[in-house]
């Protein structure tokens, strides 16, 4: 990823007001590790600051790194790394919570980093509210997936006119809460493969015909393109036991 392209889709929140109130719906505290991906200018980095114990802001452009540190002045509780977030070796042995203005272009890169290569317990991100829909979206493949390991929610739509310069869509708030699910590496390819042969309705692909009949009955559908996630859970554990 280039730096120009990070900076170029980067869209800053600058009122105190409107950054105070974001954070306010988070569960951020005084006692809390955090890692701010991407701390642009420094304005949530700042009011972090205030209410964290320890800060630590990865930002891959060296301008804004000291853009940062000139805002936030002598603070003893932060640490500015100058490095892409998507190449940084996260923690796994103590307890954070993440939280970012991400750039759009990455927010699926980043999305699968914090779940797969990171401990952290909690994140808030601020994201393009059409991606942030695409995350509940059961019909996706990365939807499923991911629900495996974070509860997703959708904690407030941010409209396009606090930021600056201004996008062309809203944001939204995202809370990803860690699932303590523990899988195999094994396991989880299997499930991953279920999934997109799922999604792509390839239902041959995963059973036999007379398989696909017993599926039906057991969980009683009669149409695999509309099912809850508890049917879902259920046909995969089929899948499993026919495997």
């Amino acid at each position: 990823m280039k730096r120009q392209q990070i900076k170029y889709t980067q869209n800053f929140i600058t009122a105190k007001e409107d950054i105070e109130g974001i954070l306010s719906l988070t569960n951020i505290s005084q006692n809390d590790l955090l890692y701010e991906i991407g701390s642009g200018k420094g304005h949530f980095t700042k009011e972090l600051c205030k209410i964290c114990k320890e800060v630590t802001a990865i930002e891959i452009d060296t301008k804004m790194c000291e853009a940062t540190r000139k805002r936030v002045g002598n603070q003893n509780n932060l640490n500015i790394i100058n490095e892409n977030v998507l190449s940084y070796n996260f923690p796994h042995d103590k307890d954070y919570k993440i939280f970012g203005n991400i750039p759009y272009n990455i927010s699926t890169d980043l999305v699968k980093k914090i779940a797969y290569e990171t401990s952290a317990s909690d994140s808030f991100l601020i994201v393009e509210e059409g991606f942030a829909k695409r995350l509940l979206d059961m019909n996706r493949a990365l939807a499923l997936i991911l629900r495996k390991d974070l509860e997703i929610s959708i904690v407030k739509n941010i409209p396009r006119t606090i930021f600056h310069p201004r996008p062309s869509v809203d944001s939204s708030l995202i809370r990803m809460k860690r699932l303590n699910n523990y899988m195999t590496s094994r396991d989880r390819q299997i499930y991953e493969d279920f999934v997109y042969s799922w999604v792509n309705k390839d239902y041959r692909k995963l059973f036999t015909k007379n398989q696909i009949r017993r599926v039906k009955q057991n969980v009683k559908i009669n149409d695999f393109s509309q099912v809850t996630l508890e049917q879902f859970d259920s046909i995969f554990e089929s899948y499993q036991l026919f495997n």
